[in-house]
């Protein structure tokens, strides 16, 4: 008796899979740019889109009672759920659609987009059900075209070029040593997206004068000229506690580089690892980890581990409140308040000095607070609308809260400490002036420092960027004798016109 293997009946209908898989291989490589792969995230997620992936393939299949019929509006169904959000910035990047729904549609626009896709995903439907025949040449093409669209995705997964980010001006530490009677107090405070006095004036018609009056008759140097050497956070940051700059000279080269790399650089920094050996104690109270100690706080900027934030899902798990990066960012506002009431109360000990490195995320978004301190709601801190009013209102409330902090620090400490105050990158988001201005406001910083006594700051000038920050604090105030660096900015941040 022979045993007769039974053929599937029908046409192979592998086009809904092949998405689905092309969707996975882009969803992982775009996350390995921020970590690498975690097997039990990536297993819960690719369980879930099969799942979806069967039942959408299920339910049409039967209500077009026919395979490939069914196949094709799933297709319609699977790419506008998987790529929904590539879908809404795509529409975005139209200027007709933009200005459109900026100014009349914006809290609807999602409905709008659903109603769309609704409509043509219905469309599609009742053409297929009126098309008369078979459809095989169509389903053997959508075969082919899903399979060599699958085939470069994975060929892109599998040689994925990622940028190697390495330091170009590497120091020993082990050389620096900082003589007892030397060692102060010192401060590193970050205000995030903190853009330059002269900017505030030029785009917002705001003169900062009530803050820089307030720190010049404290004895800070304001440093009016000073540029961010990299308009982004993790690269501005890994370069001024490092000294150095990065081998990072382009918008292009960052987008290859693995963000959690950078993370690294910053942990095991120069800063960081100088003050450890001699003597310093670590106080972080920053979105970093640093020489070991955990960071306060996650950026949700760059902490973009959610696989699901491209899809229709996101909508839903943010609504419910059930992702990391939107507890991150409903969070931020509370954790920059216990960041300025920590400056306010740090316990200092006579034995051992304190490197503290504070980096607040103000006055970047989402803005949670108008210029008085009140609370504003979540809708109202986290949307577009208005991003350029709201930005100066919470940095008047910055501005406030940082003077507050800064008479604390000095009135609690027994000698003159060393504190730098700098924004990362500037506001980056005048969408309406010409695109060489954008990149000049995103790189030009507020950017201060106090030294123990006024011969120290003659090493400072209007100019200096963040690279050459230590490298004048260690020269000035520990007697090292490192080269200043040529003060240069870089795009890692905005993109081309």
């Amino acid at each position: 008796m022979k045993l007769k293997i039974q053929r599937p009946s029908g046409p192979f209908v592998l086009y809904p899979f092949f998405l689905l898989l092309l969707f996975v291989f882009n969803t992982f490589r775009r996350k390995l740019l921020f970590a690498p792969l975690e097997l039990k995230r990536e297993a819960v997620f690719l369980i879930f889109v099969l799942v979806f992936w069967l039942l959408v393939q299920f339910i049409f299949s039967k209500a077009c009672k026919e395979k490939i019929r069914g196949g094709i509006v799933a297709l319609f169904v699977l790419l506008f759920s998987l790529f929904y959000f590539d879908i809404y910035y795509s529409l975005f990047g139209i200027k007709f659609i933009y200005n459109l729904v900026y100014y009349n549609l914006f809290q609807k626009f999602h409905i709008v987009l659903f109603l769309l896709m609704g409509l043509l995903v219905f469309t599609v439907f009742l053409l297929l059900k009126r098309a008369k025949g078979k459809l095989t040449g169509l389903n053997n093409y959508l075969n082919l075209i899903f399979a060599l669209f699958l085939l470069w995705e994975i060929y892109q997964f599998a040689f994925q070029n990622l940028f190697a980010v390495k330091l170009q001006d590497k120091i020993n530490t082990s050389s620096i040593k900082i003589q007892q009677e030397k060692r102060r107090n010192v401060y590193f405070i970050v205000l995030d997206a903190y853009t330059g006095s002269p900017n505030l004036k030029k785009f917002w018609n705001y003169d900062n004068k009530e803050l820089t009056g307030f720190l010049k008759d404290k004895g800070f140097f304001v440093a009016e000229k000073s540029r961010s050497n990299y308009n982004s956070t993790p690269f501005s940051i890994a370069s001024t506690l490092n000294l150095s700059y990065l081998n990072l000279k382009s918008y292009e080269e960052a987008q290859k580089v693995q963000i959690s790399q950078v993370y690294d650089l910053v942990n095991n920094s120069v800063v960081v690892r100088t003050f450890a050996e001699n003597g310093y104690r670590i106080i972080n109270q920053s979105i970093f980890d640093l020489g070991g100690k955990t960071a306060l706080y996650n950026d949700p900027n760059y902490h973009q581990i959610n696989l699901f934030d491209r899809t229709v899902f996101f909508l839903f798990t943010e609504k419910l409140n059930i992702t990391d990066e939107d507890a991150l960012t409903r969070n931020l506002g509370e954790e920059n308040l216990k960041i300025f009431s920590r400056l306010n109360s740090i316990e200092l000990q006579h034995i051992q000095p304190v490197f503290c490195y504070a980096h607040l995320m103000m006055p970047h978004l989402p803005f949670f607070y108008d210029e008085r301190g009140n609370k504003m709601s979540e809708e109202y801190a986290r949307n577009e609308e208005s991003r350029k009013e709201k930005y100066l209102k919470q940095l008047k409330y910055t501005n406030q809260l940082l003077m507050n902090a800064i008479d604390n620090i000095l009135a609690h400490e027994k000698g003159k400490p060393i504190i730098i105050i700098q924004g990362d990158h500037g506001f980056r988001d005048l969408k309406e002036i010409p695109y060489e201005e954008r990149l000049s406001e995103a790189s030009t910083i507020f950017n201060v420092y106090l030294f123990p006594d006024s011969t120290s700051e003659r090493s400072l000038y209007d100019s200096i960027s963040p690279v050459n920050s230590f490298r004048v604090v260690f020269n000035t105030c520990f007697g090292t004798s490192l080269p200043l660096l040529k003060d240069e900015a870089f795009n890692t941040e905005l993109k081309g016109k």
